[in-house]
């Protein structure tokens, strides 16, 4: 009667305890990160100074810059992007490309599709620098989102003054 009583007694316990009693787990479910997103945008830079002059894109030149990269995702917070593409520059009807940049950075994703991108940049027109890009996500499709950002991008380099300036970019980013 006591062998059952305690063969009972046990079962009881083996049902109403807890998995993780049991010194086994179940595996974690397979996580989404790293995840790559590539991208691909416009931009236009919209003015830019230094200690001796401000110019004006549409002044006397007309530039826009078509970049491509690939943001790689370690988290739903942070990740890396790598930015690169060429700048088209028109001059008295003239046009040709006149620099190409490369600038990659981490990336600090926030809530509702904001992202904080912070680069160091070089360009083969020969300066280099830093700049912070403001990024908004727009998701209409599950395969792709659309974006718009804001660019201070800060330059040094090449016997020219140091100058800061303002960029906007509008794109899509492929999931």
């Amino acid at each position: 009667m006591i062998i059952i009583r305690t063969s009972l007694f046990m079962l009881f316990l083996i049902i109403i305890m807890p998995r993780s009693l049991y010194c086994q787990s179940t595996a974690p479910g397979p996580s989404s990160f790293p995840k790559i997103v590539t991208y691909s945008c416009l931009f236009l830079p919209i003015v830019s100074t230094s200690s001796k002059t401000t110019t004006w894109n549409s002044s006397n030149t007309f530039s826009i810059g078509f970049a491509a990269g690939i943001n790689i995702l370690y988290s739903d917070r942070f990740g890396f992007s790598y930015d690169m593409g060429p700048v088209i520059t028109t001059t008295a009807g003239l046009s040709k490309v006149s620099n190409f940049i490369f600038d990659p950075g981490p990336i600090f994703r926030f809530r509702k599709g904001l992202s904080l991108i912070t680069r160091v940049a070089f360009e083969t027109a020969g300066r280099y620098g830093f700049g912070t890009v403001l990024a908004k996500a727009f998701s209409p499709a599950k395969k792709n989102s659309l974006f718009v950002a804001v660019g201070m991008p800060v330059r040094f380099g090449n016997n020219l003054p140091a100058s800061i300036g303002a960029t906007f970019f509008f794109g899509i980013a492929f999931k």
